[in-house]
């Protein structure tokens, strides 16, 4: 996409999905400049340790453009998958790719997927660079575990930055090359420069691997990815215990209900009250910080796996590196796609060398 999308409002948690739609058309070519991004991908869905997907069903929540419904794809091979997404615009462009009869594209958000006929439970969800837009993750992360069957994982790959280290490689990283090529390529340098504020101040792992067992998660855990993009992006994994989490699943069924604008009568009892309480998703940008009274830097710290630790895998297979086209659809799709390694758009593969930046941006 050359030049700037045209912004339409201000984007903030509860719109965010509109600004990744003006950029739909940009978004596979943007990704496609960062190194590894499918690659990292691949490895998450691997952590997961699903194995063999035959009569396994999966959920792809904010799946995009199918960059991670492809990574699913390719590393639990014959699953069924329901990718999910609340831009049309980026779903559009998905469903022009080639894809397997077992990829369900559906258009909802998170807190309406019961109303689109999205029901669990599903032997494992990934969700990736979703949390971190939610308007209050450690609530959303409720709404994923009553969607899973009991001991099914959930794979969270975002960015976790926390420590003045941490932020300081991600104002590099954001600043002097994601931000640049968000204009570039991807036509919306709003919604880059919105990611890169919100990111900076969500906390660091410590702060996910947390949200994550308040929501009831259980053996919960956190590997880094590798690459230039070592301690930014993560694995966040976490199962849904055995026992059910009634308390969860009824914080999740009470949001559900007041997203759909169900309101009690004076005399009819509501739904039980979340003593947390969902965040306003037209309140401050601002990240969910307050759902961690420490503070970013204050909480105990977390035991961080390297780049090359298999999760809940037993090992990372081979369908975890690399950038072959997978199973999920042909190398032949949409010219100029990101998903081929280098199509005739110029995207590079995972192997390639990124692209240099725009002038007076130096590389990182």
């Amino acid at each position: 996409m050359n030049g700037e999308a045209r912004q339409t409002d201000e984007i903030r948690p509860s719109t965010v999905h509109r600004a990744y739609g003006r950029g739909a058309g940009g978004y596979d070519g943007f990704v496609g400049s960062i190194p590894s991004y499918k690659a990292h991908l691949r490895v998450s869905a691997s952590r997961m340790g699903l194995g063999d997907g035959p009569g396994l069903r999966l959920l792809d929540i904010g799946c995009g453009t199918g960059v991670s419904t492809e990574a699913l794809l390719t590393t639990v091979k014959g699953a069924e998958v329901v990718a999910v997404d609340a831009s049309a615009e980026m779903l559009a462009v998905a469903r022009k790719k080639n894809w397997s009869p077992r990829v369900t594209f559906v258009h909802a958000k998170l807190e309406t997927l019961a109303e689109a006929g999205i029901e669990g439970p599903f032997d494992g969800i990934l969700a990736s660079y979703l949390v971190s837009n939610l308007p209050d993750a450690e609530h959303g992360l409720r709404r994923l575990l009553a969607l899973l069957a009991p001991g099914a994982p959930l794979a969270v790959h975002d960015y976790a930055v926390g420590g003045t280290r941490g932020r300081m490689r991600w104002a590099t990283a954001a600043w002097t090359y994601l931000v640049p090529m968000a204009a570039m390529r991807w036509g919306v340098a709003d919604l880059a420069r919105y990611r890169a504020k919100r990111i900076s101040g969500a906390g660091g792992p410590e702060q996910m691997v947390h949200r994550m067992e308040r929501a009831g998660f259980s053996d919960v855990r956190v590997q880094t990815v590798g690459g230039l993009q070592q301690h930014l992006v993560h694995t966040f994994l976490g199962r849904r215990p055995d026992e059910p989490d009634v308390v969860g699943e009824r914080i999740a069924r009470s949001s559900a209900l007041a997203a759909a604008g169900w309101r009690p009568a004076p005399s009819e009892p509501g739904p039980p009250a979340d003593p947390d309480g969902p965040a306003d998703p037209d309140g401050p940008v601002d990240p969910d910080d307050r759902a961690d009274p420490s503070g970013p830097d204050e909480a105990e710290p977390v035991d961080e796996g390297g780049p090359d630790d298999p999760g809940y895998a037993d090992e990372l297979p081979p369908e975890a590196t690399g950038d072959a086209g997978g199973p999920g659809y042909s190398d032949d799709v949409t010219a100029g796609d990101a998903d081929t390694a280098a199509g005739p758009g110029g995207v590079p593969g995972d192997d390639d060398e990124p692209p240099t930046p725009p002038a007076g941006a130096p590389r990182v």
